[in-house]
């Protein structure tokens, strides 16, 4: 579903996604009715192809997204500052 047939729905940054990546995760996210709002990403300054997709969800389903994401994926949803850094202590 996208986010024009729920006005009044908040929204959290997911994440940015190549658009391979985002096309399933949307997908998934259409077939379990989750809201969602996207926003390709092309590199500046020449237009040219998508470079990737920033994606937000419905904010009261984003307990069902880290789920979705582990399966398509294998791995939990991108969060640079409290998983990719965990081991190290320099943040």
């Amino acid at each position: 579903m996208k986010s024009d047939e729920h006005e009044q729905t908040d929204f959290v940054p997911l994440g940015r996604y190549a658009p391979r990546e985002a096309a399933k995760l949307l997908t998934r996210f259409e077939e379990a009715g989750i809201p969602f709002r996207m926003q390709p990403r092309k590199p500046a300054p020449q237009p040219g192809p998508t470079a990737a997709i920033d994606i937000s969800v419905d904010a009261a389903r984003g307990t069902e997204v880290p789920q979705i994401h582990r399966d398509l994926f294998g791995d939990g949803l991108p969060n640079y500052d409290s998983s990719f850094f965990r081991d190290h202590n320099n943040v």
